[in-house]
């Protein structure tokens, strides 16, 4: 039954749904751009593995450092005990950093070295953990040739991890008119591939390596970034000073190429932007990054810096991550990397749906030529 109205008839007692609405015709997005959200793995090289569990060989030089294990209160003692007695070979010349004090390698018993003291220099006493490092080595005149000796590559291993990310419309939803734009089945496209391409950089970054077996069949993670990272780790604890960003500097740059990518969380970008300003030159970088980046130059090497969005929180929101690019590769299982699967829902369902789907790990190669500077709070 119709609704009587006495007097002018306005926008309070009309029925509500005789009223146009205004719609807006493209659905905003809060995070439009994926791809400064996934700045990790979009750099990645990519060689693709014909197994789930994939492996790769890492060499290096002999080491040259050790510590002595205890102290030598005599500069006459010729018995130097040592950490690892297997850095160490006949004929080896080994400086005392502390004292100056070089010796020379006889023999290797297990770790103790028999030396003869003060070669070109003088013996001095040795305290426990001083420094020794290997300098060279001198053979006797006419001698035969020492026993060669070499290093294997060590190897490291890594496993694929499957993401699935489906997206599902009814048939009648499908073929409604909206008034927005995109339509529905294209929104929830363009949404479940942003998401899937999130999951893999996140477990990039933060993944650990495992293999459970909830059911029938086994679950597979991958390990990321941060697992690997164990050697230059460093605490600003705080606010980050530029004497603290330097030492970091030296420690990451020690091994590796000169050019690295750093993923910055909002935390690090604050506290590098106070930096002087001739350490910084902002630059669109499309042939490198990508990106826009903001490039630090110092006496060690050049960081790319990127804002990573997805470095928020308690923790990770005051980190920042140092990686050496040529050293890391995504890795798919052959004919696994990302798809969009059409169709998947079952033959009698009146709808459709599809999925992306993507199978693959993260090759973290010469974990001592990245780095990761955490507690950064200004």
């Amino acid at each position: 039954m119709p609704t009587a109205i006495t007097g002018a008839t306005t926008t309070a007692n009309v029925d509500s749904g005789s009223l146009a609405i205004e719609v807006g015709k493209q659905i905003s997005l809060l995070e439009p751009n994926i791809q400064v959200l996934t700045a990790f793995t979009r750099e990645l090289k990519k060689s693709s593995t014909p197994a789930i569990v994939f492996k790769w060989k890492e060499d290096e030089r002999k080491s040259r450092f050790d510590t002595t294990s205890a102290a030598l209160a005599s500069t006459t003692n010729q018995e130097v005990p040592v950490v690892h007695g297997t850095y160490f070979q006949q004929w080896d010349l080994v400086l005392n950093s502390r004292t100056g004090e070089i010796v020379r390698v006889d023999s290797v018993t297990g770790n103790t070295l028999l030396v003869t003291r003060g070669i070109g220099s003088t013996a001095a006493n040795m305290n426990e953990s001083d420094e020794l490092i290997i300098v060279g080595q001198a053979q006797p005149e006419n001698d035969t040739s020492k026993v060669a000796r070499s290093l294997l590559p060590s190897t490291f291993e890594n496993q694929t991890q499957i993401f699935r990310t489906p997206y599902e419309l009814s048939e009648t939803a499908a073929n409604v008119s909206y008034m927005v734009a995109p339509n529905e089945w294209d929104r929830k496209q363009q949404r479940a591939g942003a998401e899937h391409a999130l999951d893999i950089e996140y477990a990039f970054l933060f993944g650990r390596k495992s293999t459970t077996q909830p059911g029938s069949y086994p679950v597979r993670t991958t390990a990321g970034a941060l697992s690997f990272i164990s050697t230059n780790q460093a605490d600003a604890g705080g606010v980050l000073s530029e004497a603290e960003f330097n030492a970091y500097m030296a420690m990451v740059f020690r091994y590796g190429t000169p050019d690295k990518l750093s993923l910055m969380s909002s935390a690090a970008i604050q506290a590098l932007g106070k930096f002087p300003a001739s350490k910084q030159i902002t630059k669109n970088d499309e042939t490198t990054y990508g990106m826009d980046v903001t490039r630090y130059t110092g006496p060690f090497g050049t960081i790319h810096t990127v804002y990573h969005r997805l470095l928020e929180g308690s923790k990770y929101g005051g980190y920042m991550i140092t990686l050496d690019m040529p050293n890391v590769d995504y890795r798919p299982l052959n004919n696994r990397d990302t798809k969009l699967l059409p169709g998947r829902q079952p033959n009698d369902q009146d709808g459709k749906k599809d999925e992306f789907l993507t199978e693959a790990g993260l090759e973290f190669g010469q974990q001592r030529t990245h780095g990761v500077m955490t507690g950064i709070t200004g």
